[in-house]
């Protein structure tokens, strides 16, 4: 994040330096005119979530973990990793693709790749069954009436650690906080409702036996999102953003070889992302003297 700052400062100076050459300005009308302009930007993120409840069915088990806690999954800075185009896409990673209807508002469809993992050991409430039989000599086996146990991963281990992946089309209004005299460079504060589906792809292993299952549709879901956009130019701006949301997931595979095994939970999410971006076409403003033509 310093050097994310940093690098905006120094871009900030040279751009204002730039723009103080005698050179004829192009016809764009500058960082206030975007309407027509498509952009696209990719970066990462984190994300904390709130206490959950999950239900677990399968052969052998019918029960519910309530009040659980969970973690995301970053991937340490490793510049093989994240500026490797076969490895970029391992960390938590945002990309979205939009375009400005008006000056202010634009509509876009993007994918958050947030990671998801229960905290490995964590009190937590246990309540339903576990057949005594499939399971014989396993620490929790029988009926349970919302008993608290202790969770680890010898019991369980569940995350969707290859993407808690939220697909969302968003509806976003961008609104001026400073422009430099040129209009060539500027501070906005953007804001925008979010709607999409859940793709996650999940790594669930009960008792030892793991299953790693595919991507899948498990639900939908809403957010919220807010940040801060610095623009350059034309094309070039970098943001920052935080966002609140919550999902709903009626169909998380457990076991991808039995249909009847899934999972059933709500996810209240909160994410902080940075990006750096480009627009592109559009965004042209005639000469007075062409207005009449």
């Amino acid at each position: 994040m310093k050097n994310l700052l940093a690098f905006l400062f120094v871009f900030m100076g040279i751009t204002s330096f730039a723009q103080t050459s005698t050179e004829p300005q192009s016809s764009w009308g500058g960082v206030s005119d975007r309407k027509g302009q498509n952009y696209i930007y990719w970066g990462y993120n984190r994300a904390s979530y709130l206490r959950s409840y999950i239900h677990f069915k399968g052969e052998g088990y019918d029960f519910d973990l309530k009040e659980v806690s969970a973690t995301d999954m970053p991937s340490k800075f490793d510049p093989n990793v994240y500026f490797n185009i076969k490895s970029i896409s391992v960390p938590q990673f945002n990309a979205r693709v939009g375009r400005y209807i008006t000056d202010q508002f634009s509509v876009s469809l993007g994918w958050d790749h947030m990671k998801y993992r229960l905290m490995p050991t964590q009190s937590c409430i246990l309540n339903g069954y576990i057949d005594t039989v499939k399971y014989a000599g396993q620490q929790y086996t029988g009926n349970f009436n919302n008993q608290q146990i202790l969770y680890t991963t010898s019991f369980m281990d569940f995350h969707h650690s290859n993407g808690f992946n939220f697909v969302r089309a968003a509806a976003e209004y961008r609104a001026p906080v400073w422009r430099n005299k040129t209009n060539q460079c500027g501070l906005y504060m953007w804001c925008s409702g979010n709607l999409g589906f859940f793709l996650p792809w999940t790594d669930f292993t009960f008792y030892g036996e793991r299953h790693l299952n595919w991507l899948h549709l498990a639900g939908w879901g809403w957010s919220a999102s807010s940040g801060l956009r610095f623009e350059a130019g034309k094309h070039f701006f970098a943001q920052v953003g935080a966002q609140f949301g919550r999902s709903y997931l009626g169909n998380i595979m457990l076991e991808d070889g039995d249909k009847n095994a899934r999972a059933q939970q709500a996810i209240t999410f909160m994410e902080r992302s940075w990006s750096i971006g480009t627009y592109f076409g559009g965004g042209k403003k005639k000469h007075p003297a062409d207005q009449s033509k």
